[in-house]
């Protein structure tokens, strides 16, 4: 076997860095297609089959809580054995999932213990996602220009979650609520085939040299096994890491109950249709879609690579357009969608920066799956929690307190980024 060494080896060409980049970008904004049908057939769920708000909560739980251990199990597993095989996999499984849940009322009738079921494997079956694609991130774009490369890349979870929510209303309206299910488990498989074939682990792999860190050949198989023990530890005796994970649990709590709940919210407390609630729900993402670019800028040119210290700032801002949704967001049509806009931009900003360039520098080249799953994956609680947090406030007080506490959340969220605002990823080794 050749020796695959930076000093014998070319940097990867644009066109790779073009393929790979296009490819996870692909990938994870095609896992919110199966994220999707539940949420866009929560009122069918209700009125059709019988089930409570209750017990869309437990669906909704069941998901969120395997997708929390999932983060950290897939952030281990996918640095021990790569991403390529992972991802592709989870997003098979999580297709044969939607396919299977969409039948269980006919094959069982309204049994709430298999949809919880279903739905829960489903999330472990997502959670391969964020780990194993920010790993191939990580291996092939260095630490120069993180911030810009993943606030581009960061695009694909807002514009997933759009365009799934806009593709769901359609395959509504021309083939009724299974096809939500069926229809989005199509492009999925697609997508985890295409993957497959067209990435590579690192960069190394394919013959080019690997951006911070020194390559190993192919069959350094146990020198890469003693790199992760190593690292491994280091990442989990990181206070930072943990703080991280605090502040990304406001964000992802916040972020998930309006990215679940937003229709809901629309159709049974404003009175839109069906349709036009879940129409209406993508200014949320799309207001991120935009932002997470811009932040990604910022961060790096504007603050220096102190990507921490822009996240801080976007959580602040994310306080005040909280206050003003609440305040205005009943108000008009109008008005509401420039509330989403700013909650969105905000809150996907900070989002994308913790979660992604952020946990990427501090897992480095060799563990930055298990740093950005452990991240997401104490984020994820916030996810597990929201739909309990968002029923009982909102019964007991109402949607107006219910945004005021989502605004405190995000001030904590800063509080927990203060003490690391002066901190930058390391310097990128010489090769």
């Amino acid at each position: 076997m050749a020796d695959l060494r930076p000093e014998s080896s070319p940097a990867a060409p644009p066109s790779w860095l073009a393929r790979v980049f296009a490819a996870s970008w692909l990938s994870y904004f095609s896992y919110y297609f199966t994220r999707m049908p539940v949420k866009a057939t929560k009122t069918t769920l209700v009125r059709e089959f019988g089930l409570s708000k209750a017990q869309l909560n437990y669906i909704d739980t069941a998901y969120n809580a395997a997708y929390c251990v999932g983060q950290v199990v897939n952030g281990f597993v996918t640095d021990r054995i790569g991403p390529r095989r992972w991802v592709a996999l989870g997003m098979l499984l999580s297709a044969a999932i939607a396919v299977t849940f969409q039948q269980v009322h006919t094959v069982t009738g309204t049994v709430i213990g298999v949809y919880v079921l279903l739905w829960g494997l489903n999330g472990y079956a997502q959670s391969t996602g964020w780990p194993g694609n920010s790993k191939v991130m990580a291996s092939w774009f260095g630490t120069r220009r993180r911030g810009e490369v993943m606030g581009w890349w960061s695009t694909c979870y807002q514009a997933g979650g759009m365009v799934a929510t806009l593709a769901a209303a359609r395959l509504i309206g021309a083939f009724g609520w299974r096809g939500v299910f069926v229809g989005t488990a199509l492009w999925v498989a697609v997508i985890a085939v295409a993957f497959f074939l067209l990435v590579r682990d690192r960069p190394s792999d394919v013959g080019f040299a690997d951006p911070d860190a020194i390559a190993l050949g192919r069959d350094d198989l146990e020198e890469r096994r003693r790199l992760l023990r190593a690292e491994w530890p280091r990442v989990l005796r990181t206070p930072m890491v943990w703080a991280m994970g605090g502040a990304y649990f406001c964000c992802k709590l916040i972020r998930y109950a309006f990215l679940l709940w937003l229709p809901f919210y629309l159709e049974t407390a404003l009175h839109y249709s069906r349709v036009d609630a879940l129409d209406h729900s993508i200014f949320f993402e799309l207001g991120g879609l935009v932002m997470v670019v811009i932040a990604g800028f910022v961060a790096d040119r504007v603050f220096a690579k102190r990507r921490v210290a822009a996240a801080f700032t976007f959580l602040l801002g994310l306080v005040g357009a909280l206050y003003l949704y609440q305040a205005i967001g009943d108000a008009s049509r109008g008005a509401n969608i420039g509330g989403l806009l700013l909650v969105g931009g905000c809150l996907f900003a900070a989002d994308s920066l913790i979660c992604g360039a952020v946990a990427q520098d501090l897992g480095g080249p060799h563990a930055a799956a298990l740093a950005s799953g452990l991240i997401n994956g104490i984020g994820s609680i916030g996810q597990v929690v929201q739909g309990f947090v968002l029923v009982y406030v909102s019964d007991r007080w109402g949607w107006h307190v219910l945004f005021q506490g989502f605004a405190v959340l995000a001030f904590v969220g800063a509080l927990l980024c203060l003490r690391y605002l002066r901190v930058g990823p390391a310097p990128e080794p010489a090769t």
